[in-house]
């Protein structure tokens, strides 16, 4: 076993997740690559193949430029990062590969896991939506803290938490890439949570933009065509039209009580990831 003295290059895992040691992360050791298993925590299920073979071509000519990160495991290792380019190194035919050995219990291993896929582009929303609530479950961590350690806004992070809120059907639409995270944030947008999914098949089929799709939601929060609404005692013609301009922009219920000189708006939300999501729209106009 050849060992190369290396210094790690990027930010420091304990930066990220305190407590996690840094033992032999300096060192980059040469082992076969047989003697890795893969990581149990891995929380991406879908490995684009052509993506995996266009690294293992990239390997074969440079070799791997970035070492793997394993644990010690029994009389070998266990992946804790870097599944793509072991997928590749195997696919190139590589017999060893470069690793940097770092102490990590399960929970360290699960966060490890999930900051890498968090952080690289080319995860789906959906799968990092789940990476969050695992992160969020398995350590507690409040939206803005989970922010803070990948990189993103606080509602960034809501956003992608509150795919989770559509139904199954809609997520596999999303997971095999027919459906972008700006359809499902529109979708999440219909007032009639039931028809979400039939709603989500129907773009599919239609090949509907989000902006298209964003209108189709607009004409189905809206009354009937030919219906009219009652006027409230009081209610004047140009109240009614701000009202429902608001619920436009807000894609939710709003009332607007009071007279034409003094008065309040009432905005319906049904979570916390609803309001901030009501908050954002506010703030960014």
């Amino acid at each position: 076993m050849t060992k190369r003295n290396r210094k790690a290059l990027g930010r420091g895992i304990d930066a990220i997740f305190p407590g996690i040691s840094e033992e032999g992360s300096l060192v980059v050791t040469e082992v076969h690559i047989d003697e890795i298993e893969p990581n149990p925590f891995q929380p991406r299920k879908e490995w684009d193949r052509d993506e995996i073979s266009s690294l293992a071509v990239s390997i074969r000519s440079q070799g791997i430029l970035q070492p793997l990160i394993v644990r010690t495991s029994g009389a070998g290792y266990q992946l804790i990062a870097g599944e793509r380019r072991l997928r590749a190194a195997r696919e190139a035919g590589l017999r060893t590969v470069p690793v940097m050995v770092r102490e990590a219990d399960d929970q360290q291993m699960l966060a490890l896991a999930l900051v890498e896929n968090i952080q690289r582009k080319d995860l789906g929303p959906v799968e990092k939506a789940e990476a969050f609530m695992m992160l969020s479950s398995q350590f507690g961590l409040t939206q803005e803290e989970l922010g803070e350690r990948v990189g993103m806004s606080r509602s960034t992070v809501a956003n992608f938490l509150r795919l989770l809120d559509l139904p199954e059907k809609v997520l596999d639409l999303m997971r095999s890439g027919e459906l972008s995270m700006g359809h499902g944030r529109t979708l999440l947008g219909l007032a009639d949570g039931t028809r979400i999914a039939g709603v989500a098949v129907n773009a599919v089929r239609k090949g509907l933009s989000v902006r298209q799709l964003e209108e189709r939601v607009r004409e189905l929060n809206s009354p009937p065509r030919g219906t009219r609404r009652k006027v409230k005692p009081g209610e004047s013609p140009e109240t009614r039209q701000l009202q429902e301009s608001l619920q436009r922009i807000l894609k939710t219920r709003v009332r607007i009580r009071g007279t034409g000189s003094s008065g309040r708006i009432e905005i319906t939300y049904s979570s916390l990831d609803e309001l901030d999501r009501l908050l954002e729209i506010i703030r960014s106009s």
